[in-house]
């Protein structure tokens, strides 16, 4: 598993658009850091996440491990790359994942767009 990005902060679910399949992520919380972190995964095909994470790492699996990793009952072959949330406390199917941070706070526009309920 290749790791892809790794933070040292707490995250949760901020929104997921089912018309879009569109799954941000945000850390965000101004008496503990000085900037927001935003990760969008677009077109997710499936996800099992918990609420929030303590700490982040998002690693990338090769096409073995995802068939290893997923849920029996779940297509391996949806389009898209499995990543995989803290060595396992999470998934989600989608064709990328991007992070920005920013001087933000939770009601300061998010840089992927105007996301419903984001701002």
């Amino acid at each position: 598993m290749k790791e892809v990005a790794s933070w040292e902060r707490k995250f949760q679910v901020w929104q997921y658009s089912v018309s879009h399949s569109t799954l941000l992520l945000r850390s965000v919380h101004p008496q503990l850091y000085e900037t927001r972190i935003d990760i969008l995964f677009p077109a997710v095909s499936f996800m099992q996440l918990r609420p929030s994470y303590d700490t982040l790492t998002i690693s990338e699996a090769d096409e073995s491990e995802t068939e290893e990793l997923l849920p029996s009952g779940v297509n391996a072959s949806e389009p898209g790359n499995l990543y995989v949330i803290n060595h396992g406390q999470g998934y989600v199917m989608a064709p990328k994942c991007s992070w920005f941070e920013d001087q933000g706070d939770h009601r300061a526009p998010s840089k992927f767009g105007p996301l419903r309920g984001t701002k």
